[in-house]
């Protein structure tokens, strides 16, 4: 077939042409897909920017009105990965499938085909990651409070509250030390008399808005844990292009320049992989030590949850196999 042999004939170079012109035309149109994504996330973003406030401004305690406007913001944007990754599995690889059962692996042909499927997965995984970056950055700037002064806040409000608190009996003040949570009884210093105090709603979200201080104090942990995991996989897309410019020499001998890079990158990738779990661990020790700080009553109760936590998200850690 010409196609195995190109520029031996006029054929030939007209079959050349008109392969070409194929996949520019695929690669052509899913530049103007992906372009089309971008015009919906920047609809879908800056309307959820702009009317998240007011769904937070008339929201209950429990954020369930802003949970369900994200999760639909949320729900848009997976659906228009999945369009796109829809266009990869019906537009791209039957193509490459059709051409690759023609072309031998060793011509020129098949390299073409391969480095244009290659080219259209990278520009495919290159919008996600962005389109991943700019729906954080929106929920970021949405949901970025300082937490700090509203818990100083609570807590004036709280002890400010217990002063009038008095003995049911006596009329004591109960003197109140501790923050409690949820019901409880005070014994009365003065009588003996067993009160039930109830916080209410103040008490629960003193621990709801110690958890986003804490989480708030930890944060650098959780960026660096992200800048890890994205340069570990940062580095295994740039090993894998490189492998796939191996000769088969190269391949077979693990040997030579190209060989020399892929070593390096992996070993700068297993540094980052190593230290993502590392970083992530310190995130949440970190959490509930400032927990603790916050709220040293519930010692007891941070140490068994941070335990807790900590085996489930050990359990599901694994590592990429690259066979170098």
């Amino acid at each position: 077939m010409g196609l195995f042999n190109w520029g031996q004939s006029q054929e030939d170079k007209q079959q050349l042409a008109t392969f070409k012109s194929e996949l520019d035309a695929l690669e052509n149109r899913l530049d103007t897909f992906l372009a089309k994504l971008d015009e919906r996330v920047d609809v879908l973003l800056s309307g959820f920017i702009e009317e998240a406030p007011s769904v937070m401004a008339e929201d209950d305690r429990f954020g369930q009105a802003y949970y369900r406007f994200s999760s639909a913001m949320n729900g848009q944007a997976g659906n228009m990965r999945e369009k796109l990754r829809e266009v990869l599995e019906k537009q791209i690889e039957p193509v490459y499938y059709r051409y690759s059962d023609t072309f031998s692996v060793e011509s020129e042909a098949y390299s073409i085909l391969r480095e244009w499927r290659h080219r259209c997965a990278r520009k495919a995984d290159e919008w996600e990651e962005q389109l991943r970056h700019r729906v954080d950055e929106a929920t970021e700037q949405v949901e970025r409070k300082d937490y700090e002064p509203v818990f100083e806040q609570m807590m004036n409000t709280y002890w400010q509250q217990c002063q009038s608190v008095n003995c049911r009996q006596c009329g004591a003040n109960l003197n109140i030390k501790q923050v409690y949570y949820y019901s409880a009884y005070v014994t009365c210093a003065y009588c003996q008399t067993q009160n039930i105090f109830e916080p209410g709603a103040m008490g629960r979200d003193i621990e709801h808005t110690a958890r986003k201080l804490a989480e708030q104090r930890s944060k650098h942990f959780m960026d660096a844990h992200l800048e890890r995991k994205n340069e570990e996989r940062s580095l295994y897309e740039q090993m894998h292009e490189l492998q796939l410019t191996l000769s088969t020499q190269e391949f077979m001998t693990k040997s030579g320049p190209v060989y020399e890079q892929i070593r390096l990158l992996e070993s700068k990738r297993i540094q980052a992989e190593n230290e993502a779990p590392e970083l992530l661990d310190k995130y949440y020790r970190n959490i509930f030590d400032e927990l603790t700080k916050l709220l040293p009553d519930l010692e007891e109760h941070h140490e068994k949850f941070f335990k807790s936590l900590q085996a489930n998200y050990q359990r599901y850690e694994s590592k990429r196999s690259t066979n170098l």
